[in-house]
């Protein structure tokens, strides 16, 4: 049984999947497995998987769900290791992210057992092949000690985490509603029992930005966090300053993905005149508590387009 299994869920990700499959291989820790979903693919993403021979299973789904959090979720259903590394099919790591990852949730276990995630940075690779000058927690890092007060103001973890996969099916395993978000809810709900998740600066990975990605689509995305949120209203294990600050934290989703679908109209010739005095309530509200923030928050949307993470939703308001 190997200690680490790599999930991959694959849809048509036959252009990038052999560097991702390359750089699991090329990997100093050897102790690992990967286990492939394969969401009904139509292009040669099996034939590259195959083709790597016995250390990746391939798991075929028969219809397409539409979701990565449901093609997950059938990897995990396969995997055997004792620890869970999540990697996309279009990412790939740095030869020492596993031996680096392992020995950062290992020295953290040996003070403290409630740790059960290991989280690091990630490199951001730009649509047109360049690496960016700039990390995916960009000049903030990502915190060493990740607390619920903290991860409620936004998600700070690449995707690219180790986590036990123990404490995944004691919270319930993967929420498969939803998209794109199913791991920043899987963290929270692992916070809120009580475990910890420790991280190192070190980006031992690389990020793939492309316009077709889920993450590019600010106004879904943001539409896909507020789920999150309301999720961890409705579980009802937060307290009475972590209620406040998912309820701030969804409001502020909400004028966001209002914000760009009506710039969206007004790029489109539309004037949604109607929409927008609708939403004034809203963006009222969430402009008094983000004391001047929105307009911050959405240059950032707008400027590089950056997916919904870290500082773009942080309500920096829960700091003092």
């Amino acid at each position: 049984m190997p200690r680490v299994s790599v999930l991959i869920a694959a849809y048509n990700s036959g252009e990038f999947l052999r560097q991702t499959l390359d750089s699991v291989f090329a990997q100093t820790y050897d102790d690992w497995e990967v286990v492939l979903a394969d969401d009904a693919s139509t292009d040669d993403t099996v034939a590259i998987a195959s083709s790597f021979g016995r250390r990746v299973r391939v798991v075929r789904r028969t219809t397409n769900s539409g979701r990565p959090s449901v093609t997950r979720a059938s990897a995990l259903e396969h995997a055997e290791g004792e620890l869970i590394a999540f990697l996309d099919a279009d990412d790939w790591w740095l030869p020492e992210y596993l031996e680096r990852m392992t020995a950062v949730l290992d020295r953290a276990r040996a003070h403290d057992l409630r740790v059960a995630v290991a989280a690091c940075d990630a490199w951001m690779m730009l649509p047109d092949g360049h690496i960016a000058q700039r990390t995916y927690a960009d000049e903030a890092g990502v915190p060493e000690n990740l607390t619920l007060d903290r991860m409620l103001r936004g998600n700070p973890i690449y995707t690219s985490a180790l986590v036990s996969k123990a404490v995944i099916d004691q919270a319930g395993g993967l929420a498969t509603e939803l998209t794109g978000t199913d791991d920043y809810d899987l963290w929270i709900r692992i916070l809120e029992l009580g475990h910890r998740i420790v991280a190192t600066r070190e980006a031992l990975a690389v990020y793939r930005l492309r316009s077709t990605s889920l993450s590019a689509d600010t106004s879904s995305m943001a539409l896909n966090i507020a789920d999150v949120y309301r999720r961890a209203l409705a579980r009802g294990r937060l307290n009475t300053r972590q209620r406040r600050a998912a309820a701030r934290q969804l409001r502020l989703q909400l004028a966001l993905a209002q914000f760009e679908r009506l710039a969206a109209q007004r790029r489109g010739g539309a004037i949604p005149v109607g929409d927008a005095l609708r939403s004034l309530p809203l963006f009222a509200r969430v402009g008094i508590e983000r004391a001047g923030q929105i307009p911050r928050a959405v240059g950032e949307m707008f400027g590089d387009r950056r997916p919904f993470a870290g500082t773009l939703s942080e309500d920096t308001s829960l700091r003092s």
